[in-house]
């Protein structure tokens, strides 16, 4: 309060640090393009990938991550990262992806595509195996990506929740 009011008795005013959007031009050279990145799960015996799923200790997981340019121009640099949870491996060798550079940093599973054409969709796909029984009985996955569009970087962004019950 005392540095508030030497401030104001100098006759100064504060300045708010807020984030502006500086528009210049049409609308359609600030529109972002629309991008969709889902995480999804399941289990080995199951067909269908879901937003959750229950497991025991030993069960192979197959996690799924997929990219679509729903918008009218393609996008660039598309990056996606997922960090493994400790209690779960990585089994080596699982890493597949459509498009693109797919890599395993020790727990880091990044995935990097240099172009994303309209209507396109793209998935990478991976296994992990639930190795320790001192896991929490709930956990939160989730993946980061970034991407550029008409040059301009958008990200970080964060793909929606996966939940992973034992």
């Amino acid at each position: 309060m005392k540095i508030w009011k030497r401030i104001s008795d100098q006759g100064r005013y504060s300045i708010p640090l807020q984030p502006v959007l500086w528009i210049d031009g049409s609308k359609k050279d600030t529109e972002a393009s629309n991008v969709a990145v889902t995480l999804q799960i399941r289990s080995m015996y199951k067909e269908k990938f879901s937003y959750e799923i229950i497991y025991d200790v030993n069960d192979i997981l197959i996690i799924r991550l997929e990219v679509e340019n729903k918008g009218v121009e393609m996008i660039s640099r598309v990056v996606v990262s997922h960090m493994i949870r400790d209690y779960f491996a990585y089994i080596p060798n699982s890493l597949k992806a459509d498009k693109g550079i797919s890599e395993f940093l020790f727990q880091l599973v990044r995935w990097r595509i240099d172009n994303l054409s309209p209507s396109e969709r793209v998935e990478l796909i991976c296994q992990i195996k639930a190795n320790k029984d001192k896991a929490p009985p709930n956990s939160l996955f989730q993946a980061t990506y970034t991407f550029q569009y008409k040059g301009v970087s958008y990200g970080p962004l964060q793909t929606n929740e996966v939940v992973v019950r034992k």
